[in-house]
């Protein structure tokens, strides 16, 4: 049987290429594929996988191509409905293209915390079709890259939403390529910049907002496991800064007060400043309690629509509340104001 992703369309028939899964699912000689995600489970939460060492064969499209993440070999990156896995072995079938689906056999290994698969040569690979490349996972406001996020495609600032995410640090250059933070809400994502993607981050320096596309990585060298998850942008396009109209003077804007987030109604926050000074975005509630933290020592001004939630990701109540907003400079002096919001509704 032929592997040449091509040859459906030498054939000339729909008839083929619809019969095309099957056969090559049949090639495997009734090996089972897994769901990637079954294919990295960890079952008894020891920061490796349940099937390290062991051979599985997985189906999943290329989110990139396949030499993007390696300067010597093969390492990109493939994912289904369930989960994604890092690809790194020694070749990869020619003409691989980010889109491209291939049942892909391997063994599962383990590198600083990334689980990956292994093939042993481009005959354990076998073109399945070309549905494209999915659309990314969006992170939520002050969400983190987890282990359930990666290997997978992300975005990390939410355009229709006009939520961006500010640089936290200045890039540094380690290994290769370059590494920096930057503010999600109050959550810091480690980004990483691989030297072979050629990204200029030249334009990214501290207080720059963003919104950044990538996989979902991780590099933690002690066990168990389960920390150093980090943002891996695939190209230029995957950083792309943001420019919003925020005023320098120091002020606090709401709009859309009061709202009902039970009905999936959002606040619209406006924070700025002088420039070198650190913002601080709290929410209190009538007794005094903060109940949600913002922004928490952000380097820059934002906009963002605020969905209700507490710091436990849970739906506040109804009622009156309270946005304080501290402005802090490097000699110590604060500024401070005050917007009164309400939640309009109760929970449903």
């Amino acid at each position: 049987m032929r592997s040449d992703r091509n040859w459906w369309k030498e054939k000339g028939g729909t008839m083929i290429k619809a019969l095309l899964p099957v056969l090559l699912l049949a090639g495997f000689a009734g090996a089972q594929v897994l769901t990637i995600a079954e294919a990295k489970v960890d079952s008894d939460n020891d920061g490796k996988p349940d099937l390290l060492g062991q051979i599985v064969t997985v189906s999943g499209i290329a989110t990139c191509e396949a030499t993007l993440f390696s300067t010597s070999g093969v390492s990109f990156y493939v994912q289904d409905a369930t989960a994604g896995i890092n690809i790194y072995a020694y070749e990869a079938p020619p003409g691989l293209a980010p889109g491209d689906q291939y049942l892909i056999t391997g063994e599962i290994k383990q590198y600083n915390g990334l689980t990956e698969l292994s093939p042993a040569s481009v005959n354990d690979y076998e073109f399945v079709g070309s549905p494209g490349v999915p659309a990314p996972v969006q992170l939520l406001r002050n969400q983190p890259v987890s282990e359930p996020l990666e290997g997978m495609l992300l975005a990390v600032g939410d355009e229709a939403l006009l939520q961006w995410v500010t640089v936290a640090t200045d890039p540094s250059f380690a290994g290769g390529g370059y590494n920096f933070d930057v503010w999600n809400g109050q959550t810091v994502i480690p980004v990483r910049v691989n030297g072979t993607t050629d990204i200029d981050v030249t334009g990214v320096v501290t207080g720059t907002r963003l919104f950044l596309k990538g996989i979902g990585g991780q590099y933690d060298s002690e066990e168990p496991y389960d920390s150093g998850y980090q943002l891996l942008p695939r190209y230029q396009s995957d950083v792309e800064i943001f420019n919003p109209s925020v005023s320098n003077n120091f002020h606090l804007d709401v709009a859309g007060n009061p709202f009902a987030p039970s009905k999936g109604e959002n606040m619209s926050i406006e924070y700025g400043g002088p420039q070198g000074v650190r913002f601080n975005l709290t929410v209190f509630d009538r007794a005094g309690r903060d109940v949600a933290h913002l922004a928490v020592n952000s380097p820059a001004g934002d906009i963002f629509s605020w969905d209700g939630r507490d710091d436990w990701n849970e739906y506040l109540p109804m009622g009156q509340y309270v946005l304080f907003l501290e402005a802090a400079y490097p000699d110590g002096e604060r500024l401070t104001t005050t917007e009164t919001v309400v939640i309009a509704a109760p929970l449903e």
